[in-house]
């Protein structure tokens, strides 16, 4: 997540969310924009890490994100915007003003650092941050408290009719990562011609090697976050909301991230992801589907309700290349396209 130029200075110069146990209501803000309609009978859902992170951990980051917000506002122009989009790494005032100048009408916030309070409600996971926190560096910045906040925004065109946050304990992360209030976003978006809203969720977890600890160590964090994830979203959205859970899940081709996120987002939480519903082998996608799908970071995993189902239509990426020189992010933004009848958009 943090780059070690960044780690150096900040450890001389986090983010936030609410108890685990009692999480917090996110703010809500609806700005003065006209929004396009959406395609009927579909809900498009994008997700992005824009890396809209402070200097001196990356530079000329101001100038890339009004790119990105320009190139959102383009999709609007002609009716090709995501209804849905949620941020990672949206630290800057640049990265959350993306909502407001692609004129997206509702934006949720997530965690902030005075929020990474509390402890984990099961006895194993409460002994399992604490062996965390004994083992703290102030080298890795482990011990320096929250600097930024989570980076996560939810931005809709559609009406958020209600939001909540949870920031992970200060404890439950590892290495530099512990810099930022990582959490969660939850926003209930309601779309047009659904009984139900549809819950919309966003998170960036722990990364691995850049968090400049071992990787047993993040490990045990991401672990640890995982399960604090699947408790919050299995208590916040009951089983009868559709929800698309969306974010830079740091993932890899880590086997235990794998089976970690199988086991507790996938199938604890009745979620399928969505990047498996391409057909054939990564060779045979788009240059930009076949990296987002290598990488295996960037996840959109999704489930229907007993009142709305959602199903898989298409995937695709509106703009933005290949990571590297040229690129306006580290990673891809890409868009789900879901749909809610079978015949409603074109199965893939």
């Amino acid at each position: 997540m943090y780059r070690l130029g960044f780690i150096t200075l900040a450890m001389v110069a986090g983010l936030s969310a609410s108890n685990i146990a009692r999480p917090l209501p996110a703010a809500v803000y609806q700005p003065r924009a006209k929004a396009a309609s959406g395609t009927p009978g579909t809900l498009s859902v994008m997700t992005y890490n824009v890396k809209g992170l402070p200097f001196p951990a990356a530079l000329g980051r101001p100038a890339a994100l009004e790119k990105i917000a320009e190139q959102l506002g383009s999709l609007r122009l002609s009716g090709r915007q995501p209804d849905v989009v949620a941020l990672q790494e949206a630290f800057v005032p640049e990265a959350k003003a993306i909502a407001a100048r692609a004129g997206y009408k509702w934006i949720a916030i997530g965690p902030q650092p005075s929020e990474a309070l509390g402890t984990p409600s099961d006895r194993s996971e409460r002994l399992a941050s604490a062996n965390l926190a004994n083992g703290a560096s102030w080298t890795r910045g482990e011990t320096e408290g929250k600097w930024v906040d989570s980076g996560l925004v939810i931005m809709s065109d559609y009406p958020i009719i209600a939001a909540r946050r949870m920031a992970f304990p200060a404890s439950l992360c590892a290495g530099f990562d512990c810099l930022a209030s990582k959490g969660l976003l939850v926003a209930w978006v309601r779309v047009p011609g659904q009984a139900q809203p549809v819950a919309v969720a966003n998170t960036h977890l722990n990364s691995r090697r850049a968090s400049g600890v071992s990787v047993d160590r993040a490990n045990q964090a991401y672990k640890l976050q995982l399960a604090a994830a699947f408790s919050f979203i299995h208590a916040q959205v009951p089983a009868s909301q559709a929800l698309v859970f969306a974010g830079d899940f740091n993932v890899g081709h880590d086997p235990d991230r794998i089976s970690g996120a199988k086991s507790l987002i996938g199938d604890a939480l009745g979620t399928a992801e969505a990047s498996s519903r391409l057909p054939g082998a990564e060779t045979t996608l788009r240059p930009e589907l076949a990296a987002i799908v290598k990488r295996g970071k960037d996840k959109q995993y999704y489930r229907s309700g007993t009142a709305t189902k959602l199903a898989f239509g298409a995937m695709d990426v509106p703009f933005g290349a290949h990571p590297g020189a040229d690129a306006l992010s580290d990673h891809i933004g890409y868009v789900v396209t879901y749909c809610f009848h079978s015949n409603d958009c074109k199965q893939r």
